[in-house]
């Protein structure tokens, strides 16, 4: 006879709970893992129009997918570009056209999700300002900060509009200071991306006026979650559980700004203490929301990437700023994946509700 192992009936109930689980075609348990340390970068300060990754961090969006994310303030879109390409970030949100030029130059990067459709790089103006037009801008003066995601579309703006950019008189200062050169009438113009301009001219009592390059045919996405492709290679599934979290986060703000604002204000309570914060941060994030909303996210899902919008940047980027010799053009396929995007929708009514909360905004992107 052969032998038998003896069974427990700790045993036994295991075996009991593994054959039932086959038998109906579900997996087995769960054993939970230790939590995956990894480090994120911002574009740039924190603010409104990245929120999003707190309330992914707060509210357990990646946590619940077995990530630990440490989240870091950035310098600029193209420096965060530039730290994540080169692996001093395993992930990190950056204007898409700086992801696409980085990668040109060497660094490749892939970019996993959108959180937005309209950059709002711009040409900003107080409301008083006489300069109504682009044109109206030749013989003035325009404060841009050179390490912005905006600086290097800014030429390719001006002369779409008609502008004789000889006759533009740059001022290139820190970002700690363009805005108030504006409030102080020490320059006529700023270029930037309204979306982190506005809330800080609108707390300042300012209603600005913002030329928006997307207006000349020109579409620059928002900030996009990116890392290295060789992460992607061989962890796919930690990709997709950054992307997973950031697109429930989107969903989460989108149908709750209040809330969103509130876990924020929590999270980063150095904030709170600027002046007129909650208006500052309701501002930056109510601009967000409106360019979230756009046609890709509502036909495809949250985090979808038009390719037809990534292959016009990719060429605007090639024709205008990545001119070196050296530059290599990237391919579509590489650069742009939307394999973990366009799971998570919101409804008619959901979209309804998150447009009525920022109305106010419309006129700002429109």
């Amino acid at each position: 006879m052969s032998s038998r192992p003896t069974l427990t009936r700790r045993g036994a109930l295991k075996a009991t709970a593994g054959a039932a689980a086959l038998a109906s075609g579900l997996a087995t348990p769960f054993i939970a893992k230790a939590a995956t340390d990894l480090t994120f970068t911002l574009p740039w300060l924190a603010e409104g129009s990245n929120l999003i990754a707190y309330v992914a961090k707060s509210q357990g969006f990646w946590a619940k997918h077995g990530l630990n994310v440490t989240v870091s303030r950035g310098f600029g879109s193209t420096p965060a570009a530039e730290a994540i390409g080169a692996g001093k970030f395993d992930f990190g949100m950056s204007v898409a056209t700086s992801g696409i030029e980085i990668t040109a130059k060497g660094l490749p990067l892939v970019q996993l999700a959108t959180t937005g459709y309209d950059a709002t790089m711009c040409i900003a103006v107080l409301e008083d300002s006489p300069i109504r037009t682009p044109k109206d801008l030749e013989g003035k003066t325009i404060a841009s900060v050179v390490t912005s995601g905006d600086y290097p579309f800014r030429p390719i703006f001006l002369k779409r509009a008609g502008v004789d950019e000889s006759k533009i008189k740059p001022v290139l200062v820190d970002p700690k200071v363009r805005e108030r050169l504006l409030l102080d009438k020490k320059v006529d113009a700023l270029s930037g991306f309204a979306i982190s301009m506005a809330p800080i001219l609108y707390a300042a009592g300012q209603k600005p006026r913002f030329m928006l390059y997307s207006k000349y045919d020109l579409p620059l996405y928002h900030n996009v979650l990116m890392t290295q492709p060789a992460r992607l290679a061989k962890d796919p599934g930690q990709c997709e559980a950054m992307v997973n979290g950031l697109v429930e986060a989107m969903k989460f703000t989108l149908l709750d700004p209040q809330a969103a604002q509130d876990i924020f204000l929590k999270a980063v309570p150095e904030m709170a203490m600027v002046a007129q914060a909650k208006e500052r941060l309701w501002v930056g994030l109510g601009i967000w929301m409106y360019q979230a909303m756009y046609a890709p996210a509502r036909t495809h899902g949250l985090g979808y990437g038009d390719p037809k919008d990534y292959a016009t940047m990719i060429d605007l980027v090639m024709q205008n700023i990545a001119t070196d010799p050296k530059d290599k053009k990237p391919e579509l396929d590489a650069i742009l994946t939307n394999r973990f995007t366009g799971k998570l929708k919101l409804s008619d009514a959901e979209w309804a509700k998150a447009e009525s909360a920022v109305t106010e905004f419309k006129a700002v992107l429109s």
